[in-house]
């Protein structure tokens, strides 16, 4: 099992962080954008965050695709079985879909308003794989097969034994 470093846990829970940031900023964006009412400071600076923590994710979401292909966690396809391949098309799925919403939701903000179709399409699909993400996270945690234990932070100086030892 592919144990992660400490730096691509700690982008894991930033992501998970900016996404929850997403969220809860979201609900202001139409109204900043409504012709019928003036916006509240608020509204504004709600925009703000959302558009500078999107950048952030995706940027975020970079450097953590650039690890994971620095460290190799994925072997050839063919020697995979059915669950590790599911894995790995999730985790995939979870890198693209966030960084598609950053992309677009960028290009909506500053070159071009049509792209907040993309945009929305891409948190419904982000939505569906952090559910099926968590799930597995689940699933892992009643199996006890270690696999939560793979995104717990190392230690320095702390031994860790090996799951199922």
């Amino acid at each position: 099992m592919t144990r992660y470093s400490n730096v691509q846990i700690a982008i894991h829970w930033a992501v998970v962080a900016m996404i929850s940031a997403q969220w809860a900023t979201s609900s202001a964006i139409p109204r900043t954008h409504n012709p019928l009412l003036p916006a509240s400071e608020w509204d504004l600076l709600l925009h703000a965050a959302h558009n500078y923590v999107g950048i952030a994710i995706g940027a975020t979401v970079l450097a953590r695709v650039a690890l994971r292909l620095a460290r190799r966690a994925d072997g050839p396809v063919h020697d995979r079985v059915p669950a590790e391949f599911a894995a790995a098309v999730g985790h995939w799925g979870i890198y693209a879909a966030p960084a598609v919403q950053a992309a677009s939701g960028f290009v909506a903000s500053y070159l071009w308003l049509g792209a907040v179709a993309i945009h929305k399409a891409a948190w419904n699909v982000t939505l569906v794989l952090v559910a099926l993400h968590v799930a597995a996270a689940a699933w892992h945690a009643l199996r006890g097969d270690g696999v939560i234990g793979s995104m717990r932070p190392r230690l320095s100086g702390r031994k860790t034994k090996p799951p199922g030892r």
